[in-house]
């Protein structure tokens, strides 16, 4: 069976059971018959009526690869929460957050190797929390696409008790915070033994942004770096791993730039130039 025949029967089983087991939850499906990009727009959903606040569950999904290429954007003042999860962007979407998502249980955005790459963008001060699970192309109730890219910027944040990684995660600003753990397979397979996500599917980038997770992590992020697959600004372990700043917890950041650091020195010299100006000991 295919991995969008899979996926998309699990749509429909999980569908049914919706319709079986509540009868005051909804779930809503895209189809970008609007103006195929305002997620708040009616029109661009099936049945006319964007998701409402405690929505079941939420699919991007239109098709493989997918019919509506344009991204889906959630605007700066949407705020949005469903009991589930969003299922998408899938097979070549793109999903760009500029609010707020909270959702039961949480996210699962997919895309085949051969195909389109699905992405992710959070801007801005958008947030995607999670009950329980991300999973970025890795999923324990389906094989996985694994050919997605998740990207936050600005002050976006991510907060889930389990992140699971098969495809992209770059963190250029904002923050990641693993409340329970991050789950990655071995080298040659899922977390949960998909042959489709891999090593060589997976990576994380932590630019301007950190990566926060429960306990000492740091054995893990040796284990990553080993594997070549947690970087610092695009070179392979490239980080700094802080277990002092936030009791519980490891903060994992990028090592500076060499022009940040110039930056930084500057920024130094002046405040101890300016200290010394205000004391009087400059004459």
């Amino acid at each position: 069976m295919t991995l969008r025949k899979s996926y998309y029967y699990l749509a429909i089983a999980g569908l049914a059971a919706f319709l079986v087991g509540s009868a005051s939850a909804q779930s809503f499906s895209w189809s970008g018959g609007g103006d195929a990009t305002t997620w708040s727009q009616g029109a661009n959903w099936v049945g006319g009526v964007a998701p409402t606040p405690g929505a079941f569950q939420i699919f991007l999904g239109t098709g493989f690869p997918t019919t509506t290429p344009t991204p889906i954007t959630i605007g700066a003042s949407d705020v949005i929460s469903l009991t589930d999860q969003i299922f998408g962007p899938e097979w070549g979407e793109t999903l760009n957050i500029n609010g707020s998502v909270t959702a039961g249980f949480g996210f699962a955005p997919v895309g085949d190797m051969a195909g389109p790459m699905s992405v992710v963008n959070m801007y801005g001060n958008a947030s995607y929390i999670s009950g329980d699970s991300i999973f970025i192309g890795d999923m324990f109730w389906f094989n996985g696409g694994p050919n997605v890219s998740m990207n936050l910027y600005d002050n976006s944040q991510l907060t889930t008790k389990y992140l699971a990684l098969g495809g992209h995660l770059n963190i250029f600003g904002g923050t990641v915070t693993v409340n329970n753990a991050l789950l990655i397979g071995p080298a040659g397979a899922g977390f949960w033994g998909s042959p489709l996500s891999t090593d060589a599917t997976r990576l994380m980038d932590i630019a301007g942004g950190k990566l926060v997770v429960a306990g000492d992590a740091s054995a893990q992020v040796s284990n990553l770096i080993a594997r070549g697959i947690l970087e610092g600004n695009g070179i392979v372990g490239n980080v700094n791993v802080d277990l002092l700043s936030d009791p519980g917890f490891t903060v994992i950041t990028a090592v500076p730039e060499p022009a940040s650091m110039t930056l930084l020195g500057f920024g130094g010299l002046a405040a101890a130039l300016f200290s010394r100006r205000r004391s009087g000991s400059i004459h």
